[in-house]
Parts: C-alpha cells; structure tokens; sequence
C-alpha cells in the first residue's frame, strides 16, 4: 500500500521557485506524467503573458540543461525542463526515493507538492534528507492509498464518511464557511446534533488514523456509544 503525502517548501528552497520573483502573481503548475525516465518534473505549465521571462529565467538556472516550448494554449504555455544530471535539494530527495510527483502548484512565496512513496520508511528518509541539507519541508497532509472497494476508509464508517465529505463540498471547513449544522441537518435530513456527533467523531478517527497512528487506542467498550 503506497503513502500520499502533500508537502509545501518556500520556492526558495526549489529550483524553480525563483521564476515566480519575475511577477509575485505567477503560478505555475506540474503537469501530472506517468514516469517514464528519471525525470521528475519534466512539464510545467506558465502563464503565456511570463512565458518568454520563465524560458530566460530556466536557461540560466545551472542545474536545467534545457527547457522547451511543448504546447500552447490562449493563456498558457507548457514547458519541458531537462533536468542536468547533477540536480540536488528537493528534486534529488524526491528522485532518489522513486517518489511520483502527482501534482504540484508553486507561487511567489511557496511550492506545494503531492507525493506518492512505496513505503512510510521511503517518506520517512525523503523527510530527513531535506532536513539534512536545511530544505525548509513541511507535511500538509498524509494518509494511505485504498482499494476503490474499501467500505471503511481510515475507519470511518459509512455515516462518518458521508457527513464529513457533504461537509466539505457544502463549504462548511471554508473561512467563512458556506454552511451551517443546521443546513447540513437538513440535507441530511438527521438532527444538527447528529450531524455534529458524526463530524466530531469522523474528523478524531481520521486525525487517529493518519496523524497520529501511533497514539495508544480507547478500550473498545468505550466506542460502544459512538455507532
């Protein structure tokens, strides 16, 4: 079972988190590959208006040997970036733990990373490189990836599941949020104090399972009253 985990670092702490000094309302975005080579972020997608300043930018970085213009939309330009081979930081991190790089968004002040790894351990030496050459890395998120199948995701049962993605897609998690209990009961259709049973108690089950997988676990007498 592989580990996704979404990591931010300050683009200065990434190759190409310098290109977006060339206007702070730039952003640019990975595009998703399936690996084929060592490459592990070959294609990057630049507003058109600052594509001419990001191709300038890239062929002086020393560590791109080249960079190409592949496509072309009316407001973006997609690039591919040929890596030199002596790339370090946190490209050779992520390289050298055949991580997969599934998306990834950097803006003027920080680059966001989705990680695939093999193992925890993977993640765990990926962490402690970036550390060890003082990579400012921060974990975001991280859980297990599933079978498609999988009834009881990380725990949570069907009504847990249920409340806490109608949740999020309603904005109740926003700021401001764009939903109350109450709006939740009622599509729903349970009480508001059912909805905020279920929220609490998928939301700890979630925070056990993935944050915190090593805390010591409730005598399970003690769950009785929380089907």
């Amino acid at each position: 079972m592989s580990i996704i985990a979404t990591v931010a670092v300050p683009s200065t702490d990434f190759p190409l988190g310098s290109l977006t000094d060339i206007d702070e309302d730039v952003t640019l975005t990975v595009e998703t590959t399936v690996p084929t080579s060592e490459s592990v972020v070959p294609y990057v997608w630049v507003p058109a208006a600052a594509s001419d300043s990001v191709v300038d930018a890239l062929e002086t970085e020393s560590v791109v040997a080249s960079v190409s213009t592949v496509d072309r939309t009316a407001d973006h330009v997609l690039l591919k970036v040929t890596w030199g081979e002596r790339v370090n930081g946190l490209l050779e991190s992520i390289r050298a733990q055949d991580a997969i790089v599934t998306s990834a968004v950097g803006t003027g002040t920080q680059w966001t990373f989705r990680l695939r790894f093999s193992t925890y351990e993977s993640l765990s030496v990926f962490y402690r490189s970036c550390v060890d050459q003082e990579i400012s890395v921060e974990l975001v998120q991280l859980h297990e990836t599933v079978s498609p199948t999988e009834t009881h995701q990380f725990g949570l049962t069907t009504p847990q599941r249920e409340v806490i993605e109608d949740a999020y897609r309603a904005g109740y998690f926003d700021v401001p949020r764009g939903s109350t209990l109450v709006d939740l009961s009622t599509q729903l259709e349970v009480s508001d104090s059912a909805v905020s049973q279920r929220l609490r108690r998928g939301l700890a089950t979630l925070i056990e399972e993935t944050l915190a997988p090593d805390r010591p676990r409730d005598d399970p007498l003690n769950e009785l009253d929380s089907r």
